[in-house]
C-alpha cells in the first residue's frame, strides 16, 4: 500500500468511535460462565478471551470477571510467553493490565514483580490486580532512571522474562487518546526514544543469561520501535532479536501496537 493512502487510511480511522473491548479474566470466571453471567458481551473473532460491549455492569468490573482492554495489548504477552516458576519482571506495569494477563498466562504459579515510577499508578495497580486476582504479582515503585534498592533485591539473581510496555507516543491508539494529536510535536519522537532506551538499559542488567526481554510501545512511529530495537542490539552483543509484531489499526481492525522479542545469550 502507498504511505498517502495508508495515512490517509489510519486518520479515518482514528475519527472513528473507539469501541469497548473487555478481556475475560479466566482467574476468576471461566468464558462460559462469563457469558452466561453477562450476555449482552459479543465474543471477538480469533480472540476467544476478549468480548465486545456497548457497556458493561459494574460489577462484572467490581468483581474482577473482566478487565477494559484492547486486544492489540496481547501482543507483548504473547511474545513474552511466560512459564510457570519463573520470575518475571514488569518494569512499566501500571495500570497493570498485562501484569493481569501474565499472571493468568502462568495460572499464577510464578513470581511478578510489576513497577511503575508514579506513586498514584502503583496505587491503582495494587488495587486492579487485586480485583482481577494476580495473587503472585509484588508491586514496587521504580524510576529505572533511579533504580531502587529494594527492586536488586527483588531480582535475587535475576528475571527469566522481563517486560518493557515502555512510555511512548500513543500514536497508535490517537482515537482513544484523542490529546495526542494536540500535544505531540515532531521532538517528541526523540525525547521518547532517549527515555525509552535507558529503560531497556536499566532493566538488562536484572536478565538472566538465556533470559527474554520483550519491548513494547503502542506506537506506530519506527522512532520508538525498530530504531529503539536496532540501537539497543547494536549496543548489546549479547541480545538477539527473535521476532517482532505489529498491530496496525486500519489493517488489523484494533489499536496500533508493537512488539520485539531479545534474547540474551548464555
Amino acid at each position: 500500500m502507498r504511505r498517502s493512502a495508508a495515512l490517509v487510511r489510519l486518520c479515518e480511522w482514528n475519527n472513528l468511535p473507539a469501541p469497548v473491548y473487555a478481556r475475560i479474566n479466566l482467574l476468576r470466571i471461566d468464558r462460559t460462565e462469563f457469558l452466561r453471567t453477562y450476555p449482552e458481551s459479543r465474543l471477538i473473532p480469533d480472540n476467544p478471551n476478549f468480548v465486545k460491549v456497548n457497556s458493561l455492569p459494574s460489577d462484572a468490573l467490581e468483581r474482577g470477571h473482566c478487565y477494559v482492554q484492547d486486544p492489540s495489548t496481547t501482543i507483548a504477552c504473547q511474545l513474552l510467553d511466560p512459564k510457570s516458576g519463573e520470575r518475571i519482571l514488569d518494569a512499566c506495569a501500571a495500570p497493570g493490565g498485562k501484569t493481569a494477563l501474565i499472571a493468568e498466562q502462568v495460572k499464577n504459579r510464578a513470581f511478578i514483580v510489576a513497577c511503575d515510577r508514579e506513586q498514584r499508578r502503583v496505587r491503582a495497580m495494587r488495587a486492579n490486580l487485586q480485583r482481577l486476582s494476580a495473587q503472585i504479582a509484588l508491586v514496587e515503585q521504580c524510576d529505572w532512571t533511579r533504580q531502587s534498592r529494594s527492586i536488586l533485591q527483588s531480582a535475587n539473581g535475576g528475571f527469566d522474562r522481563v517486560l518493557v510496555d515502555a512510555p511512548c507516543s500513543n500514536t497508535g491508539v490517537m482515537r482513544r487518546r484523542v490529546d495526542v494529536r494536540w500535544r505531540l510535536t515532531l521532538a517528541d519522537f526523540g525525547r521518547m526514544q532517549e527515555r525509552q532506551i535507558a529503560i531497556i538499559r536499566a532493566v538488562l542488567r536484572l536478565l538472566k543469561p538465556g533470559g527474554v526481554i520483550v519491548y513494547s510501545t503502542c506506537s506506530l512511529e519506527p522512532e520508538e520501535n525498530e530504531e529503539v530495537v536496532r540501537r539497543i542490539v547494536a549496543e548489546t552483543p549479547a541480545l538477539r532479536l527473535e521476532a517482532q509484531k505489529h498491530s496496525l489499526p486500519f489493517r488489523d481492525g484494533f489499536d496500533g501496537a508493537f512488539a520485539a522479542k531479545l534474547v540474551r545469550s548464555t
